[in-house]
């Protein structure tokens, strides 16, 4: 072979793969389809195969279009290591980052401590994306993602933010409140809850005893921000992420509701594709991470 691959090329390759046409693909990777066509045609050219077969209306990936994007996602990973490591000079952070972050995390912190490790490296850019599921870190081009629980993916780096738990929290106006003695006492209090978990228990322990406390909220809503500020309103008792609670109890706008009952805890990782990934600037954006939730454990 007298020409080498276009990492370009193999890009529009892999898109047109996983999006199953060149209209969603050259839409994902935001060029014209013209583009995209002629990058697909130029790499059949150069590899002297077809990769894809067209027809009006759907394509099919021959054989040799399968070899090639089995390897292509090994390829495209490994080039983005080089240019994340070859990206900074001196090891002095400067780039790109593009981060996954789950959204009521995002809502909750991701505004400051972003705007805080800007004005500490000004020579790194953010990209913060809320995303409510986990993410394929290579595939969708993420640095990294904060997770709750390491991911599956035994290759990736897990590292440990802190730990999480949620409270139970109500406006101190909710008539009754004072009341509340027992996890048991909850059943005659209205709930405010996520509408994903309107079936579920809440889990709650105390040292060594665990209990459960069954649902019947009489408002759930789609964001833990939402459900937050329903319980300010006096919608009911609500189950809280700590770190979503925390400023609220500070104010005195929630009070904690049997205060020696939470959530079991939940380690807060942030996930990255490999050692070969952790950038200077990477590696200062997680160190960043820490030392902010550290100083509003603190302050809680």
């Amino acid at each position: 072979m007298d020409k080498d691959l276009d990492l370009a090329a193999l890009r529009a390759f892999r898109a047109v793969c996983r999006e199953g046409s060149f209209a969603a693909a050259a839409l994902q990777l935001r060029v014209p389809k013209s583009t995209l066509s002629k990058r697909i045609a130029d790499l059949e050219a150069l590899l002297g195969v077809r990769l894809i077969e067209r027809s009006t209306r759907s394509l099919h990936i021959t054989q040799e279009g399968e070899v090639l994007l089995s390897r292509t996602e090994r390829l495209l990973g490994e080039a983005d290591d080089i240019r994340r490591a070859l990206g900074e000079s001196g090891g002095q952070p400067k780039g790109h980052l593009r981060i996954s972050v789950p959204p009521v995390l995002g809502v909750v912190l991701m505004g400051r401590i972003s705007a805080e490790f800007r004005a500490l490296y000004p020579d790194v850019t953010l990209e913060i994306h809320f995303v409510d599921r986990t993410p394929d870190l290579l595939e969708e081009g993420f640095d990294g993602a904060i997770s709750f629980g390491p991911m599956e993916d035994s290759a990736q780096i897990a590292r440990l933010l802190t730990h999480g738990h949620a409270v139970l929290a109500a406006a101190p106006t909710l008539q009754g409140i004072d009341a509340i003695r027992s996890p048991e006492d909850l059943a005659h209090y209205p709930q405010v809850t996520i509408a994903a978990g309107w079936l579920g228990p809440w889990p709650l322990h105390r040292g060594n005893e665990e209990v459960s406390v069954p649902l019947r909220p009489g408002l759930a809503l789609g964001s833990f921000v939402a459900v937050r500020d329903a319980a300010i309103a006096g919608a009911g008792v609500a189950l809280l992420p700590w770190l979503l609670a925390q400023p609220c109890l500070t104010e005195g706008t929630l009070v904690q509701v049997l205060p020696d009952w939470t959530s079991p805890r939940r380690g807060l990782y942030f996930v990255y594709p490999s050692a070969h990934s952790l950038t200077a600037r990477l590696r200062a954006f997680i160190d960043h991470m820490v030392d902010s939730l550290r100083a509003m454990e603190r302050a809680g």
